[in-house]
Order: structure tokens, then sequence, then C-alpha cells
């Protein structure tokens, strides 16, 4: 039992041991970055994420005035990086840039959940939105969103969709269409997004949800033909495409967030200053100009409106995950 003066010694010692921690964590803000600092993309160099990790490392580190080495920790859908960020050490040297939306719910596709979100990652910043657009084969007797959801349904359980792999948003993406509009379509999954598009433009598979900026050149050929894409506005390189919303299916828009998160328990002091720096390297031209050119729209957002947005993806796909059943193990 506690004396009345031993409970007091104790409350003062943590009362003492709170403060120190406070002194500590606001005298490595103020002296953040001190060294370089790793940001981790979770997928092979050369793609989409990792080109634009480059992008606002590059101008990210010119705010800092520190080097920004981005690492490349690819596979296991994802989470050998997801697992390398949420393991490190919360003081700002490692930084997480991903798919936010994929960040969301990959936990819930798995029996036994990898990581939490809440309790393994502080969110810094999203900084643009991919939109994804539904492609289909060009071969297709079908030119419209609604001439595709006729067709299909007339064709019931005979298409086959294609996607980058198990797990990703575009599969996702296209579950949801399946269960909005009531059609079959059997999954095959691909080993990257440049297989399963070869397979889509030769007839091995009939559609697929997909970054659509990439395959511009297929649609103006006519071996594909894309019939809509997410987002608020039109892209400008395929400006004949509608949106989702346009044709009133705004319930089958899906769009990629692209942003920063940090280990949790990273000081709010550093969060605020990478979320400042974030906001500067955003203006930075060379990243307008990225953005631009690969019909990518710019998505700032950070703190409390930045973690609804994670939380309302997160409720979106994990009960689109739970009703469906759908797992990758």
């Amino acid at each position: 039992m506690f004396t009345q003066s031993g409970l007091l010694q104790r409350l003062c010692s943590i009362c003492l041991i709170s403060v120190a921690i406070s002194i500590s964590a606001t005298a490595a803000a103020q002296t953040y970055p001190s060294q370089p600092i790793r940001m981790i993309v979770p997928y092979l160099a050369g793609g989409v994420t990792d080109v634009m990790a480059r992008q606002f490392s590059r101008a990210l580190g010119k705010v800092l005035k520190q080097q920004i080495i981005v690492e490349n920790k690819a596979g296991a859908n994802t989470l050998i990086g997801t697992q390398a960020v949420a393991h490190a050490a919360p003081n700002g040297n490692t930084l997480f840039f991903t798919d936010l939306s994929l960040l969301s719910y990959n936990a819930h596709l798995y029996k036994n959940p990898p990581y939490n979100l809440a309790r393994d990652f502080t969110p810094v910043a999203s900084v643009a939105a991919i939109p994804l657009g539904l492609a289909i084969n060009g071969s297709l007797p079908a030119n419209t969103l609604d001439e595709f959801i006729a067709y299909a349904k007339a064709n019931q359980g005979k298409l086959n969709y294609a996607s980058a792999a198990s797990g990703g948003l575009p599969h996702l993406g296209m579950e949801n269409f399946k269960a909005e509009t009531g059609i079959e379509m059997t999954h095959v999954p691909y080993k990257g997004g440049v297989a399963a598009i070869t397979d889509l433009v030769g007839g091995r598979v009939q559609a697929m949800l997909n970054d659509v900026s990439t395959s511009v050149g297929y649609s103006r050929e006519g071996k594909m033909k894309v019939l809509a894409i997410s987002g608020d506005k039109r892209m400008p390189k395929l400006s004949q495409v509608p949106t989702f919303a346009e044709l009133g299916h705004a319930n089958l828009a899906v769009s990629a967030i692209m942003g920063i998160v940090a280990p949790a328990g990273t000081p709010s002091d550093i969060v605020g200053i990478l979320e400042d720096a974030i906001r500067v390297a955003a203006a930075d031209p060379e990243v307008k100009e990225y953005l631009a050119s690969n019909n990518l729209a710019m998505q700032l957002s950070t703190g409390s409106k930045l973690k609804q947005t994670m939380q309302a993806e997160e409720k979106r796909w994990r009960t689109l995950v739970a009703r469906l059943g759908i797992t990758v193990d």
C-alpha cells in the first residue's frame, strides 16, 4: 500500500518523465531533419507510384534542405514495404509514399491482419489522385458504359476482367462494379499492369479498371475502348471520355489517393514540419508539370481532413471485402 507521501512522489516522477519526453520531442523537431530521410515505396522502380514518389521526394528534399532517399520495397501485395515502415523508429526519418486507399483496407484482405491502420501509422499528407477508368477490348460491341453493362448482363459469367494483382484497388473496384450492376465476370489476376493490358488488347480478357492515362495510344488506335473515368473532370488526353458521375454512375468511380504516412508515434511537431514542407513542394513547377502531363490530379490534404478521408476509404472497402468474402491468403 502506498503512503500519501509515496503516492505524491510517484505522481511527481510520472510528471517529470512526461515533461522530459515532451522536451526531447520538441528538441528533436527543432533540429529536424538532421539526417537523410528514407522514403519507402512498396512497388518496383519505374511504376507510376515510384516515379511520383521520386518527383515529390526531390521537391521535398529541396524544401527541407536534406537528402531524401527513395527505397523500393516491393512484394507481398505491398506488405513488405508497409511493415518496414510500421516497425521503423517514429522519428520522421522513415516515411511511406503509397496508395493511401490501399493502405486503408489492405489489412482486411487477410485472415490475420498484418497491421492496424490507426495503431501503426500517422497520416501526413495526401498529394495526388490517380483516377481509374473502365477499359474494354476494342472489338466488343459496346461503345458506352450503359451498352457494356447491358452486353455483360446478356453474357453473364462469360466475360473475364483483368487486374494487375489480387487485392489491389482495380481488383476491388471491379468487384464493386459487379456488385453494383449485378454483372457476373471472372477475375484474372496478373503480375503487373503491363501483362494485364497486353491481354486486354489481345482479347484474352474483356475488361479492366486501371490508370487509363498509360493506355491512351491503345485507345486512339481502337484496340481499347475507355468507357468512363473516375475523378471530378475529364482527362485532357481522353477528353471524349465522360466521368462515371456524368453518366449517373458515381458509385462506380474509384481513384487511388497517393500520399505520405509516417510510423505511429512520430512527434506532432515533426509531422507539422512535414505537412508545411509538402505544401511548398506541391507547388514545385516540375511536380506540377509531371502531374499535368500524366493526367494526375493534385489532391493536397493534411490533418483531420486526411484522417477522415482515409477512414472513409477504409469503411467503403472493408465493407465490400467483408460482404463478398474477398481474401488474398
